[in-house]
């Protein structure tokens, strides 16, 4: 583990509902103030835990800080060579068919990661996001 603090970006999506729709907002959050690592993809967290009373977040993906992106379907704490043949995270073919070994991250956080991308799936009664006038 390095010497100097971890501090997490936080990348939180609004969703395709609600009042934060399509909108997103990027924090960041010290980690003395909450602890990421061994939570994985597709889990929940409590908003008040990160400074934002009664929300709920869904852990979406996210990235280390070499930029190797975090993959569902790859377990575990690992930084793995994975054969990609399909428009997906980490990979984008040119041609029909194209195949490419790409190094992706697995699906738990550890104290290498430096961008979590969350998704809000309850609102509470603070303000996340800014208000958009419709004219």
């Amino acid at each position: 583990m390095s010497s100097d603090k971890i501090v997490y970006k936080l990348n939180i999506s609004g969703g395709k509902e609600g009042p934060g729709k399509g909108q997103s907002k990027l924090i960041e959050i010290d980690e003395k103030k909450f602890r990421f690592e061994g939570m994985k993809i597709g889990d929940s967290i409590k908003g008040g835990l990160i400074g934002f009373p009664n929300y709920e977040f869904l852990i979406t993906g996210g990235s280390d800080r070499s930029g190797f992106p975090m993959r569902k379907d790859v377990h575990g704490p690992v930084k793995k060579k994975i054969l990609v043949s399909k428009r997906g995270i980490g990979y984008k073919p040119l041609r029909k068919g194209q195949k490419r070994r790409k190094t992706v991250r697995g699906n738990e956080i550890t104290y290498d990661m430096t961008l979590i991308n969350l998704l809000v799936t309850k609102y509470g009664e603070a303000e996340l996001f800014q208000k958009i006038e419709e004219e």
